[in-house]
């Protein structure tokens, strides 16, 4: 089975643009998609891959990106499941914006 994984990280304190640049690139380099939404990333896991292997890769890898970034001081948060996330945008165009905007 599939492990997608959500994860979120807050740089703390002041990092630089080049040291934000180096931390993305390594996550980048390990398959991870960032997104729109300011910290969000996603990643998929072989079927073969535990979860709790999941958890212990992505900590290394969040690690690593911080090291090589030198970054010290960071918060994550990791989801996991067997679905993939699902990301959409609000829509100004839609029967339930419209109904909202009459509230």
């Amino acid at each position: 089975m599939t492990i997608h994984a959500i994860l979120t990280v807050d740089l703390n304190g002041s990092v630089s643009t080049a040291a934000r640049a180096k931390f993305y690139e390594v996550l980048k380099s390990h398959h991870y998609v960032k997104h729109k939404l300011t910290t969000l990333w996603t990643v998929q896991f072989t079927p073969d891959t535990t979860p709790a292997g999941a958890d212990r890769v992505v900590r290394e890898h969040v690690a690593l990106a911080a090291r090589t970034a030198g970054i010290n001081d960071y918060e994550a948060l990791l989801m996991q499941g067997t679905q993939p996330a699902t990301e959409w945008k609000a829509n100004p165009n839609s029967i339930l914006a419209d109904v909202l905007r009459r509230l």
